[in-house]
């Protein structure tokens, strides 16, 4: 009876093992709020059996991030730069797509919920799914020259149009918010792509979605990413955990 009792345990750790318990390969993007010596991370963290887990997460960046330690943040974008006052975000309406289609197209929020995450207040505002699909449309690829960053924007130069086949287009200047710009590099910094998410509201007041384009820039010549600052910008960290 103990061996099989052993036996037993023995299967209920290697089940749990897969599950989370054990080692994850993690992808893990770090963006540093400003006045306070906190980020909010960007992961995608595959386990054992295949568990997959995604999302954001408030660390202190003395601690070494670990899926234990972190408390996910449900959210699907920033609509705006994090401060060490507020973090706004953006969600979309959970709702089954039959009941999607009934229903005419909105662009405006459609709840807002706040909550406290590692002593910071996130507050995210929703919209209907639907509206918000429509609103996502358009996707670029370019090749760029150089750039130019402020405060909450970065601007873009001489860029050329990389995914048309024939006479790609060419463009002189690209402006796109900061907070959700995504920096994947090489250990050494050097920039392999930039992902940005360039999500625009009225300024009536309502916060309707105007946009929300998908670039995704490679440097025509090799750029790193400590010459972009560490605010309204996700770069690329390597998990240690």
């Amino acid at each position: 009876m103990k061996n099989i009792t052993k036996i037993i345990c023995f299967g209920i750790l290697i089940s749990l093992c897969g599950c989370g318990m054990g080692e994850w390969d993690i992808t893990l993007y770090e963006q540093k709020i400003e006045g306070t010596s906190k980020a909010i991370y960007d992961y995608d963290a595959w386990g054992g059996r295949d568990s997959h887990i995604s999302g954001y997460a408030i660390l202190d960046t003395s601690d070494v991030f670990t899926i234990p330690k972190i408390t996910k943040l449900s959210f699907y974008q920033l609509a705006d730069i994090p401060n060490k006052n507020v973090i706004k975000t953006i969600a979309r309406e959970s709702m089954p797509y039959e009941q999607q289609k009934s229903l005419a197209m909105n662009f405006l929020p459609v709840k807002t919920e706040e909550l406290i995450s590692n002593e910071i207040k996130v507050q995210t505002t929703y919209y209907q799914i639907k509206g918000f699909k429509e609103r996502s449309r358009g996707y670029y690829q370019y090749e760029f020259e150089s750039f130019k960053e402020t405060r909450d924007s970065l601007h873009f130069y001489n860029l050329n149009d990389v995914v048309s086949k024939v006479k790609p287009p060419h463009i002189d200047t690209l402006s796109v918010k900061k907070g959700n710009v995504i920096i994947r590099q090489w250990e050494n910094k050097k920039i392999i792509e930039i992902q940005i998410q360039n999500l625009i509201f009225s300024t009536d007041g309502t916060d309707e979605i105007i946009s929300n384009k998908t670039y995704r820039l490679t440097p025509k010549t090799e750029t790193k990413s400590d010459q972009f600052s560490d605010y309204g910008i996700y770069k690329e960290k390597k998990y240690c955990g």
